[in-house]
C-alpha cells in the first residue's frame, strides 16, 4: 500500500495541507502518516527551561493529534489507514529520517502564497526537503481543496532529458490519476530554443508517448507568472516540477525557483531524480 506523509505543525497552512492529503489518500487507498516534530528549545544564559518542558510539548502534541486523527477519520469516514508520529528534534532532520523509514508516495506540506517566504510552513523545511530528500514533495496552497486530479502541467527546460527526468516518478504519478499531461516550456526574454532542447522535446515524447502529452512553448519576463497563467487557462490541478541537483534546472536558477513554489496557487509536485 502506497504511504502519504503530511507533516504539520498545526498552523492553518498545515492543517489545510493535512485536509488536502487525507482526500488525496482516501481517493487512490493509500495510508496517511501525520508527523508532527517539536525542535528543541533554544536555551540561553540568560533564558533557561525547566527540565519538564519537552513533557509538556509533547502532551501538548498528542491531544492536538488526537482531535486532528479523530477529525480525519470523519473526513475519509474510516476508510483508510490513519497513523500519527510526534517526534523531538528538528523538523528537517525528522522529515529526512521517517521519508527514510515509510518510503512515501509524496510528502505533502502547506505554503501560504505571498512575497515572504517566512509564510511557508516550518521556514525552509520545503526547499531543504526539496534538496535533501529523495522522495516527490507536494506543495500545497493554503486554501486549496483536494479534487480529482484530471489534468497536470510538467514544467521541463528540455535539457539532459535523459539524465535528468525521472521517468519512472512521473508515469507512477500519471498512472494513478490517469490525467492530461501538459508539458510546459517557458521561454524567457525570447531566448533562443537550442537544437538540444529539441532532442530533448523528442525524448521526452518518446519515453512517455502512451500518456499523449501536449507540448506547450511559451514567452514571456517572469516564469511565475506565465505558469501561473497558463494553470489558470487550461485549468490544472497539479504542476509538476524537476529539481536538477541541490536546486532547480535552468529554467528555475535564482530567485525563480522561489517565486515558482510560493506564488503558485496550485499544488506543485517536486520530483526527484533517485
Amino acid at each position: 500500500m502506497k504511504t502519504i506523509l503530511a507533516p504539520t505543525d498545526f498552523s492553518s497552512s498545515s492543517i489545510n495541507a493535512v485536509n488536502y492529503a487525507a482526500d488525496m489518500a482516501l481517493d487512490i487507498q493509500a495510508q496517511l502518516v501525520l508527523l508532527n516534530a517539536i525542535p528543541f528549545p533554544v536555551s540561553s544564559p540568560e533564558i533557561s527551561f525547566p527540565v519538564s518542558i519537552m513533557d509538556d510539548l509533547i502532551e501538548l502534541g498528542n491531544k492536538e493529534f488526537e482531535n486532528l486523527v479523530e477529525n480525519l477519520k470523519i473526513r475519509t469516514k474510516n476508510k483508510i489507514s490513519i497513523s500519527s508520529e510526534i517526534i523531538v528534534g528538528p523538523v528537517e532532520r525528522q522529515i529526512e529520517l521517517i521519508s527514510r523509514q515509510k518510503k512515501p508516495l509524496a510528502i505533502i506540506m502547506g505554503i501560504k502564497p505571498g512575497k515572504t517566504f517566512e509564510r511557508a510552513l516550518m521556514g525552509s523545511s520545503i526547499f531543504h526537503t526539496i534538496n535533501h530528500v529523495p522522495y516527490p514533495l507536494m506543495i500545497i496552497p493554503e486554501n486549496t481543496r483536494f479534487n480529482k486530479i484530471k489534468e497536470i502541467g510538467l514544467a521541463c527546460d528540455l535539457e539532459d532529458v535523459e539524465e535528468s527526468l525521472p521517468f519512472e516518478s512521473i508515469k507512477e504519478w500519471l498512472s494513478l490519476f490517469k490525467p492530461k499531461l501538459n508539458v510546459i516550456y517557458v521561454t524567457i526574454h525570447n531566448k533562443a530554443f537550442k537544437s538540444s532542447q529539441l532532442a530533448g522535446s523528442v525524448s521526452l515524447q518518446n519515453h512517455l508517448q502512451s500518456f499523449h502529452p501536449i507540448f506547450h512553448f511559451l514567452d514571456g519576463p517572469d516564469l511565475s507568472e506565465e505558469l501561473n497563467d497558463f494553470a489558470k487557462s487550461h485549468n490544472l490541478d497539479l504542476l509538476m516540477v524537476i529539481p536538477k541537483g541541490h536546486g532547480f534546472s535552468r529554467l528555475f536558477h535564482h530567485n525563480r525557483t522561489r517565486k515558482v513554489i510560493t506564488h503558485n496557487y496550485i499544488p506543485v509536485l517536486a520530483l526527484n531524480k533517485n
